[in-house]
């Protein structure tokens, strides 16, 4: 990257404030940025970082009303965020696909592979398998037989599709991701042991998905586990069988999901959010961080605590535990003052 920040100020429609003649190299952090980086500004958390920058450029809110130093140059925008990331977008290095299979893969002759598809070394392709047209898969993805992948599916190394799986378009599956695997079903016998409940069932995954590094997403028992058009699931996630994730909802890192529990549209879970099994979560629900959640959310909100309450019960008695050890001292002197055991 070399650029000017004319050339930027003409990319993201912004106006300059102070030196243009410096080229930009590297993007980088606020807190860590100096000399040839361009970085951005736009949380009062970080001012203290934004004062001090010895950055060549910084993207700020069009009100901002700081001016730049020496050598130094602000670009104004409505959102300093969003026009970093499309800088972003519109620099990073893309990456080159090789078309074609590797001679190292295997692949069942029943497999119908799209030659606009790219097959890395040593995959595994099992019987009547469907790839379209412009699918990577990278080293050592392994697909059972009858997956279905869609246009334009990013699958990394490692990635396992056990059978009967479908993967939409121009999703991204990131390495270690297990897909289909057997949901968590046993029946407890009266000796205490265990017999095993078949999971016949399958996954079905929509369009423009991406899933995080090590996630797992179990079949159905029968009929199908279910992730909707753009989820987005973090790394480290666990999604039970017969789970329905709606359109557009989005989990943090180390959420779990038990099996057949149905969430909404446009849900955003922080991490380690748990779901116990067997309910539902309407559309547009935000649970906070490490929040539990034990039966069915019917209102849209944001929940927080375990079990999960509204925003405004979970903040009111997290005050009250915070000052739990003042009121029992509290109580004590009351006593003490009645005369009480």
């Amino acid at each position: 990257m070399n650029i000017l920040v004319e050339e930027i100020a003409k990319l993201i429609d912004g106006v300059i404030v102070g030196n243009t003649s410096t080229p930009i190299t590297n993007f980088n952090r606020i807190e860590q940025s100096g000399q040839g980086d361009i970085t951005f500004f736009s949380d009062e958390k970080f001012r203290k970082y934004f004062e001090n920058n010895e950055a060549t450029c910084i993207i700020i809110k069009k009100d901002e009303n700081a001016q730049p130093k020496e050598n130094q140059a602000f670009i104004k925008v409505e959102n300093p965020f969003f026009a970093f990331v499309h800088l972003v977008e519109l620099f990073a290095p893309k990456q080159e696909i090789s078309i074609g299979i590797h001679p190292t893969a295997l692949i069942s002759e029943s497999a119908k592979i799209s030659p606009k598809a790219s097959i890395g070394a040593f995959c595994w392709i099992g019987d009547n398998v469907e790839i379209a047209d412009d699918v990577v898969l990278k080293p050592n993805v392994v697909l059972y037989e009858n997956c279905k992948i869609g246009r334009g599916t990013v699958l990394h190394a490692n990635c396992v599709c056990y059978q009967d799986t479908e993967i939409g378009e121009n999703c991204l599956i990131h390495s270690g991701a297990v897909i289909g695997s057997d949901g968590f079903g046993f029946i407890e016998n009266p000796d205490g042991s265990y017999t095993k409940i078949p999971q016949i069932g399958n996954v079905k995954i929509g369009n423009n998905v991406e899933i995080g590094a090590n996630t797992t997403i179990d079949r159905a028992f029968v009929g199908s586990t279910i992730i909707a058009d753009g989820v987005k699931l973090d790394n480290l996630i666990q999604i039970g069988h017969n789970v329905e994730i709606g359109e557009n909802t989005a989990a943090a890192a180390q959420v779990g999901i038990a099996g057949s529990v149905k969430v909404g549209k446009r849900c955003r879970f922080g991490g380690q959010v748990g779901l116990a099994g067997h309910f539902e979560v309407t559309d547009d629900v935000i649970l906070i961080a490490q929040s539990g959640v034990a039966s069915s959310i019917t209102k849209k909100g944001v929940y927080g605590g375990s079990p999960a309450r509204d925003r405004l019960t979970y903040f009111k008695n997290e005050a009250v535990i915070h000052n739990l050890s003042q009121l029992a001292k509290d109580v004590e002197k009351i006593k003490r003052r009645l005369d009480i055991d």
